[in-house]
């Protein structure tokens, strides 16, 4: 378990979605009387039961078996910052009361190592390997086993990644029928643990891969990370020209793309035309949220300590790079639909 305790007053404020006046907010969750209100700090877990105390749903209430959103950050091209949002939003949504699944699909396991996971030190079960016993007649996933805990009380779950990774392709490509669903079919097999979670953020690699496409077929819009540069909208031509392959392959016109612009540099004039021609091509796929450039989404805030790695609301939470990732979000919430409780919509 990460080492990772709260949230101050203020943004526990503005997550729970509170309407009065914060004195009546730290006289309604002051916690303990020996805790000075400055040095208060509030788990997600606790977000969460305060979101629920203000929606009057009992904090242990039955959920629905049912998958909830799956949100695959992808991009053509490395570099982009795509696993740093990924790690940033999913972090995000957890502090919001949200019962977050992270999972790694790059072999690189570069999301796994923001968050201290070393699959070269540590037993790692990946998802290649979930993927393959969920489509073996024989085994059981033993999904549980291959959890790792970052917050609290289920808050923000990982499924790290490893090297080995590298080969679930070999395996995707003995399957001759359905390949393309080999992670449906592990989300569908275990829907029951799947359930118990409001989002599932997938990390997925930049190379084009069986197991990439698998990940592209579980979650029709396709979130992708782009910078303002040449090279990365090219990437991003690419990524379109995959996912109309999809649609022609299945016959259908469900696939889609939703863009983020990531570390735009106002005071670069490639940047400015750059985002200009970005927004002219793809305007209506666009978040309306410009994640400005920001030295704290590169910078390890505490040298060796894995605990901060990559996490800007732990680290710097007033910071302008927290303020783009809480209001990219928020914003990704509604996009996706995602739900604390079954039939009342996530916004905050």
């Amino acid at each position: 378990m990460r080492g990772f305790v709260g949230i101050k007053s203020r943004m526990a404020i503005e997550f729970s979605g509170w309407t009065k006046n914060s004195k009546a907010f730290l006289w309604a969750y002051r916690g303990s009387e020996l805790v000075p209100h400055q040095q208060r700090q509030y788990a997600p877990q606790e977000i969460r039961n305060i979101r629920l105390d203000l929606l009057d749903v009992p904090h242990i209430y039955k959920r629905p078996r049912k998958l909830p959103p799956v949100i695959n950050f992808r991009m053509a091209k490395g570099g982009t910052g795509k696993t740093t949002m990924a790690a940033n939003v999913a972090s995000c949504m957890a502090m919001m009361g949200y019962r977050v699944l992270m999972i790694d699909g790059d072999p690189q396991a570069s999301l796994s190592g923001m968050f201290g996971v070393d699959w070269a030190t540590q037993d790692v079960t990946h998802v290649g390997e979930l993927m393959r016993r969920a489509n073996s007649k024989n085994e059981t996933t033993r999904i549980e086993d291959a959890i790792v805990p970052m917050y609290a009380g289920g808050m923000l779950d990982l499924i790290p990644a490893s090297i080995d990774m590298a080969g679930a392709d070999g395996w995707i490509n003995q399957i001759n029928i359905g390949r393309e669903q080999t992670f449906t079919k592990l989300l569908d097999k275990e829907l029951d643990f799947f359930s118990h979670y409001d989002a599932i953020v997938v990390d997925s690699a930049p190379s084009s891969s069986l197991l990439t496409t698998a990940f592209m077929v579980a979650s029709p819009t396709v979130l992708a990370i782009v910078m303002p540069e040449r090279q990365s909208l090219g990437a991003l031509n690419i990524l379109q020209s995959h996912i109309q392959e999809l649609n022609d392959h299945f016959g259908t016109s469900r696939y889609g793309i939703h863009i983020v612009a990531n570390r735009y540099n106002q005071s670069k004039k490639p940047h400015q035309v750059t985002l200009g021609q970005m927004t002219d091509t793809y305007g209506k796929f666009m978040n309306d949220t410009i994640v400005r450039d920001f030295v704290g989404f590169l910078r390890d805030t505490s040298g060796t300590d894995n605990d901060h790695r990559g996490l800007l609301l732990e680290s710097e939470p007033n910071s302008v790079g927290a303020r783009d990732v809480i209001d990219l979000t928020k914003s990704l919430t509604k996009l996706y639909g995602i739900k604390l409780v079954d039939g009342i919509t996530g916004n905050v």
